[in-house]
Order: C-alpha cells, then structure tokens, then sequence
C-alpha cells in the first residue's frame, strides 16, 4: 500500500517541478528596448530651434518592478530611454544647460492578466516650458500600445516585458514627433 503513494507522490512531485520550469520572475523593463528607434525625425543641426535645447527635468509616475508581480517600467529606466532617444536626434542639452524642460509623467500603463498575445497601452503625459517659466510649448497625453506574441517570448513575464518596451518606445517616438512638429 505503502509503494503506490509513494509512486503517486513522486510524480505530483515531478509535475510539480516540471511546472515551475515553466515560470519566471519578472524583469523590470530595459532602457535600450524603450529609446526610440534612429530616424524618428530628423536629427537637429545647429541653428535649429531644438539643437542641443531639452533638458529632462523629471519623469514621475513609473513603478520598480517586483519579481513576484509583473514587469513594470520605473522613473529611471524611463528617463534613460527619454534621454537617449532625445540624445540621438542632438535635442538634449549638455549637463544642465537647455532653453526647455521636459516633465514626463506616466498616467498609466494598461497591462493584461495574462494571454498569447499580450498588449499593453502607455498613457504619458508631456510638458514642455521655457526654462526660464512661462507657458508651456507642449502638454500632451499620449496613448500608445504596444504587443508581444507567443512567437516573440514563450513565457508570459517576458511577453508582458516586451510589450511594456514596445508601448513606451512607441509613446517617446510619438513625443517626439509632436515635439518636433511643435519646435518648427
């Protein structure tokens, strides 16, 4: 009688086993996944009203992620993809010079339980204002959605991470198109 149970509890053992194989923690999302691509607009050239002018004064809103939980973008990693996407198009100001400041605020970040395809909209709200004050250039909501399939990640915590880059990386290219729409 002993025997079967034993039999029985080795395999609910190695069922058990085979299933946390399957699963993984969190990771918080990468700055490099989130910079906007080259290209998005034209890089500024000296003389331009962007060249060299922005500077990133905060960035609020984001969450650390927590292993156990789901991957989440934070403050800092969304201030490096900001920043790194603004360096590459030469918008970012050196040190602490720079005409304008940016506030970049997450307002949400709409992700899904769970699923194959996993999409998740950024909602980031942007200000731009003279760094001497006065009335903004630019204030903005964006919404943007990003999406990961099965065929990107088997594991459901990656799929979310990916969809979380794509969503943010989505949202600075757009930023950055209205911005530079709104410098001209």
């Amino acid at each position: 009688m002993a025997a079967p149970v034993i039999r029985l509890a080795l395999k609910a053992f190695a069922v058990c086993g085979a299933l946390l194989t399957l699963t993984a923690c969190a990771t918080a999302s990468l700055p490099a996944k989130m910079t906007a691509a080259p290209g998005t607009v034209a890089a500024a050239t000296p003389g331009d009203k962007a060249y060299k002018a922005l500077r990133v004064a905060n960035v609020q809103g984001g969450s650390e992620t927590n292993p156990l939980l789901a991957s989440d973008v934070s403050n800092a990693d969304f201030r490096l993809a900001l920043e790194a996407s603004l360096r590459q198009i030469e918008y970012l100001a050196a040190d602490q010079d720079g005409a304008f400041l940016i506030t970049a605020s997450i307002v949400d970040l709409q992700q899904p339980f769970a699923g194959l395809d996993m999409s998740v909209t950024a909602k980031v709200r942007y200000t731009v204002v003279p760094a001497g004050g006065g009335a903004p250039i630019y204030d903005e909501t964006l919404a943007t959605t990003g999406t990961a399939t099965m065929g990107d990640a088997f594991m459901g915590v990656e799929r979310l991470r990916m969809a979380n880059e794509a969503a943010v990386k989505g949202n600075i290219e757009t930023f950055i198109k209205k911005l530079s729409a709104a410098l001209r």
